[in-house]
C-alpha cells in the first residue's frame, strides 16, 4: 500500500507540474501577444489555443480591455479633430471682426476730410465689430466656466417678457439688415424667479443662433404655463439647408452651415443647453426641411439645489 501511495503521489505531482507548465506556457504566450500589440498599437486581439477555461476567460478579459482602449483612442482622435476644427473656427470668429474693425480705424486715419457724421458712422461700425469680438470671447470664457463647474446661480424676481422683448429689440437692426421677417408673440407680464443674467444669455444665444444660421423668417413666442408653473420660449427660424445631425447641435464645437456661412465655433447651443439645465429647465430642438425650432422650458421658480 505504501508503494502504491508513493507512486500515486509521484504521478499526481508530475501531472500537477505538467499542468502548471502548460498554464505558464499559455500565460507567456498571452503576455508576448499583449507586448506586441502594445508596441505596435495594432487592432489585433490576443488568441489562445488553450482549452483551459481559466486561460480562455483571461484572453477574453484582455480582449475586452484592448477593445476599450481602441475605442478610447478613436474617441480621443475624434475629439482632437473637433477641437482642431473648433480652434480654426474660433480663430476665424475673432480674426474677421478684428480685421474689419482695423480696416475702419485705418480708413478714419487716412481720410482726413470726412464729415463728422460720416466719421461717426465709420466709428460705429468699428465699435460693432469690436463688440462682436467681445461677445465671442465671452462665449469662450463661459464655456470654460461650464467645463470647470464654476457657474453659480443667483435667482431674483424679474419680468421675463420685458427681457425677451429688449433682447429682440437689440437685434432689430441686424435682423432688418439680414431681411428677416420677425413675428413676436410674447405674453406680457410673465414674472419669474431665476438667474436673470443666465436667462438673458439663453435668450440672446437663441436669437443670435437664429440670426447667424437662419434665413428669411423668425418667430419668437413666450408663453406662461400656469398649470405646471413653467414658462416656454420658442424660437423658430427658416433655414437654407436641411439639418443633417439635429441631435449633435448641442455638442461642443459642433456646427452646421445652415445659412451659407462659415467660421462659427459651435458653442452657442452647447452653452444654452447647459445654462438651461443649470436653471432646472430643458432645451428641445426640432427641425423640418425648411425650419429650425428651439424650445426652452424653464420653471418660474428655480428648484432649490
Amino acid at each position: 500500500m505504501t508503494a502504491l501511495l508513493t507512486i500515486f503521489l509521484i504521478a499526481l505531482v508530475a501531472a500537477s507540474l505538467i499542468y502548471l507548465a502548460y498554464l505558464l506556457l499559455a500565460l507567456r504566450n498571452l503576455r508576448r501577444q499583449v507586448q506586441v500589440i502594445a508596441a505596435s498599437r495594432t487592432n489585433n486581439d490576443v488568441r489562445t489555443t488553450s482549452r483551459n477555461p481559466l486561460i480562455i476567460r483571461l484572453a477574453n478579459a484582455i480582449n475586452t480591455l484592448l477593445a476599450d482602449q481602441r475605442q478610447e483612442r478613436a474617441d480621443n482622435a475624434a475629439v482632437a479633430k473637433h477641437i482642431d476644427q473648433a480652434i480654426n473656427n474660433i480663430s476665424h470668429d475673432l480674426r474677421t471682426p478684428l480685421t474689419v474693425a482695423s480696416g475702419y480705424v485705418q480708413y478714419l486715419e487716412e481720410e482726413k476730410t470726412l464729415s463728422p457724421t460720416k466719421a461717426r458712422q465709420v466709428l460705429t461700425q468699428a465699435e460693432k465689430n469690436l463688440e462682436t469680438v467681445n461677445e465671442r470671447l465671452e462665449s469662450l470664457l463661459e464655456y470654460n466656466r461650464i467645463t470647470e463647474h464654476r457657474l453659480t446661480v443667483e435667482a431674483t424676481d424679474f419680468d421675463l417678457s420685458a427681457l425677451v422683448q429688449n433682447s429682440l429689440l437689440t437685434l432689430y437692426d441686424a435682423l432688418e439688415a439680414a431681411s428677416f421677417s420677425v413675428t413676436p408673440t410674447i405674453t406680457s407680464g410673465v414674472l419669474v424667479h431665476l438667474d436673470q443674467d443666465k436667462t438673458r444669455r439663453i435668450v440672446q444665444n437663441l436669437l443670435g443662433n437664429a440670426l447667424t444660421h437662419g434665413t428669411k423668417t423668425l418667430s419668437v413666442a413666450l408663453t406662461d404655463q400656469s398649470a405646471d408653473q413653467t414658462v416656454t420660449l420658442t424660437v423658430t427660424n427658416g433655414i437654407a439647408h436641411p439639418i443633417a445631425n439635429l441631435a449633435r447641435l448641442t455638442d461642443r464645437f459642433y456646427t452646421e452651415d445652415l445659412a451659407d456661412q462659415t467660421g462659427n465655433s459651435g458653442l452657442g447651443l452647447y452653452i444654452t443647453r447647459h445654462l438651461t439645465e443649470l436653471l432646472g429647465g430643458t432645451l428641445t430642438l426640432t427641425a423640418t426641411a425648411a425650419e429650425f425650432t428651439a424650445v426652452v422650458t424653464l420653471p418660474q421658480h428655480r428648484p432649490a439645489s
